[in-house]
């Protein structure tokens, strides 16, 4: 006896929604290389921040970790569907990355202070349909 098809398609698609129901909470966590973003600001509010001072010259590498949590288990990495760091190219340079090709559950970025002053540097990423948004004031000061 076999099964149509359509009833193994639609199985499938049951036991994979089933699975990202399970899901009690996902999410990201910012760090960065070598440096301490403190604690998280307005954690609440609708972008929460972090912030961060470099040299200008200096490299910092920002990295975030996606997570997610079954229902009554420990958070553990999580695949994420999509994210991008955002930042102004005029105060940052863009330092060629050296993430490992199959990692799914980061997104990182290393950027290298160009000049003096106060940043924002953005990260938006999405992990099981959960949309989200951090901000990283980076402030550079002289050599």
């Amino acid at each position: 006896m076999t099964l149509p098809k359509r009833v193994v398609a639609a199985a499938l698609t049951l036991l994979m929604a089933c699975g990202l129901a399970q899901a009690s909470g996902a999410g990201f966590r910012l760090s960065a290389v070598g440096l301490n973003l403190g604690q998280v600001e307005d954690e609440n509010g609708e972008i929460p921040r972090y912030r961060v001072k470099v040299k200008v010259g200096e490299t910092v590498t920002l990295v975030a970790d996606g997570w997610v949590q079954p229902r009554g288990g420990q958070p553990a990495p999580g695949d994420i569907d999509a994210g991008a760091w955002l930042f102004d190219d005029e105060a940052f340079k863009l330092v060629p990355p050296e993430k490992a090709k199959g990692d799914k559950t980061r997104v990182v970025v290393a950027l290298t202070s160009l000049k003096a002053g106060t940043t924002r540097v953005r990260f938006v990423g999405d992990i099981l349909g959960r949309y989200q948004k951090y901000d990283v004031v980076v402030e550079s000061v002289g050599k």
